[in-house]
């Protein structure tokens, strides 16, 4: 049987600056604008979905002060309160309240700088996600790109945190967690970015895409095998576990044509899928 189809809407909520040599081998050393792209979802059973919640005005009223400040020095922010998830969502004849699920891909705060305006959502994310984050504080937590402040206090009780995958596997990426039962919507472990990093390979009404977070920075970097630059060890959870996935999106890639890869700040799938 095939799964039902979810309506997908990809969203823009704001840029930061970074140069193309930091975001794959061997780049240029011109400036890329790395929109955080967000996708708005509706599963025909289980109503209003969100994956990640990018960048808010919350980003900004948070990294005013140090350590967190160093944050916008290190990646310049380019953000307007109307790009907001809650702002856009009124275009959609929505509101906050409507959403039921956001599915975290990980922590960092250029993906969940808009938790805050969903104050009846449940959230979905890796157990050790949640584990790395939980207790850093300070510049512990800005050194793995984390700013605690931006997310829900009462988040633990509003989250179902996820144990390693062991669901029907995709190609090249192993194992999946089906989150409706139906096929649908599966989550796969994309590993080293950071702890607990996940992403969504949902079957749409423009066909399947595999929401690939921060597994690659860039398109062609699955398509030519280019990891970042090695500068990126210092900011990045596991290195060699950043190579893996990447190269494991290849194989998806080569196994299964017919999918969306969609990197949350690539400049291709920006101007393809936002207009840009």
């Amino acid at each position: 049987m095939n799964p039902p189809t979810v309506r997908c809407q990809i969203l823009d909520t704001g840029y930061c600056l970074a140069s193309e040599s930091m975001m794959i081998r061997g780049g240029g050393h011109q400036t890329v604008a790395c929109h955080a792209l967000v996708a708005l979802l509706h599963h025909p059973q289980h109503g209003w979905l969100l994956w990640d919640t990018g960048y808010a005005p919350h980003m900004l009223a948070e990294t005013t002060r140090l350590p967190f400040r160093l944050y916008r020095v290190m990646t310049p922010l380019r953000l307007r309160p109307e790009l907001a998830v809650a702002a856009q969502l009124v275009h959609f004849g929505l509101e906050p309240a409507n959403i039921g699920t956001i599915i975290i891909s990980h922590f960092h705060a250029d993906h969940v700088a808009g938790m805050r305006d969903f104050p009846r959502a449940r959230f979905m994310v890796a157990r050790s996600a949640y584990a790395d984050f939980a207790h850093r504080r300070g510049l512990n937590a800005l050194r793995r790109g984390y700013v605690p402040a931006l997310v829900p206090a009462d988040f633990a009780a509003r989250a179902q945190l996820l144990e390693p995958f062991s669901g029907e596997a995709l190609p090249g990426l192993g194992p999946t967690h089906d989150i409706f039962g139906d096929g649908s919507l599966l989550l796969v472990e994309l590993p080293g970015h950071a702890r607990g990093q996940l992403g969504l390979l949902a079957t749409t009404e423009r066909g399947r895409v595999l929401f690939a977070a921060d597994g690659a920075w860039m398109r062609r970097a699955i398509r030519e095998r280019r990891a970042p630059h090695a500068i990126t060890r210092l900011l990045v959870d596991d290195m060699r576990a950043v190579r893996t996935t990447l190269e494991r999106l290849h194989a998806f890639a080569a196994a299964c044509p017919d999918v969306t890869i969609v990197p949350t700040h690539c400049p291709e799938a920006y101007a393809e899928l936002c207009g840009g």
